[in-house]
């Protein structure tokens, strides 16, 4: 008798998510675009191996653009474990003057995200990720529940010349808190100290996230980011 081989799907059906390579690009539909900005834009790279979509702010001052997920499909939660992986790519064209940001929050493909002139994350926010702010040249990382962010600086430069895989896991440790992690290059964010990083995240009450990414200019140069690939994942 021959059996059938259950599809990777269904061995995989504890999960939901997927591993977008960006072959192709819609806004809006699995990822809805924020270019509010005049001249500022979301929408499919140069032909690339895989795909790509590219960000680019208008030659102004402050000016952002973002991609989001259209839904917020993540729920964090005890027993409820995600994961978000972004490949990227930008070389500044102003020094140290872009804003990005990489993770979940409950209102990603907004305006000022990050707020204007390095001024980092919004107050009122809740999410999770990694950012870099107009001003400095290497990675922070941010879990923030609407109340005080808990942010470290890495040593890791943000940006360049060749590209950057960005990882964060949410790891529930019980119905009431979750530990973060956050990799660079598959290598776990050290702080000043040289110590791997780790954040304790509330998770009662903590409302739906989408995911995504986020630039803006920090000087009178348009800024442009290339993203490769976005991998979301998180137990049901």
């Amino acid at each position: 008798m021959k059996l059938l081989d259950l599809p990777q799907a269904v061995r995989e059906r504890r999960m939901f998510g997927f591993f977008d390579d960006f072959e192709w690009y819609l806004s809006p539909h699995r990822w809805t675009s924020l270019a509010a900005d005049a001249g500022t834009a979301v929408g499919a790279g140069p032909s690339a191996a895989g795909g790509a979509v590219v960000l680019a702010t208008s030659a102004v001052d402050n000016s952002e653009c973002a991609l989001g997920t259209t839904t917020r499909p993540l729920r964090p939660a005890d027993d409820r474990p995600l994961m978000l992986e972004c490949r990227l790519q930008y070389a500044e064209a102003a020094v140290s003057a872009a804003n990005v940001f990489v993770g979940v929050a409950d209102s990603l493909a907004s305006a000022d995200l990050l707020l204007d002139n390095g001024q980092g994350p919004r107050p009122g926010l809740h999410g999770v990720g990694l950012y870099k702010v107009d001003g400095e040249s290497t990675w922070r990382v941010i879990s923030v529940r609407g109340g005080t962010p808990l942010i470290s600086v890495s040593t890791t430069s943000a940006g360049g010349p060749a590209p950057q895989t960005l990882r964060l896991e949410i790891q529930p440790l019980d119905a009431s808190v979750a530990e973060v992690t956050f990799h660079l290059d598959d290598s776990q964010v050290r702080d000043a100290t040289g110590l791997p990083v780790k954040h304790l995240f509330p998770l009662a009450g903590c409302p739906p996230l989408q995911a995504g990414v986020y630039l803006k200019a920090g000087s009178a140069a348009s800024e442009s980011l290339s993203v490769d690939y976005i991998a979301l994942y998180q137990l049901r």
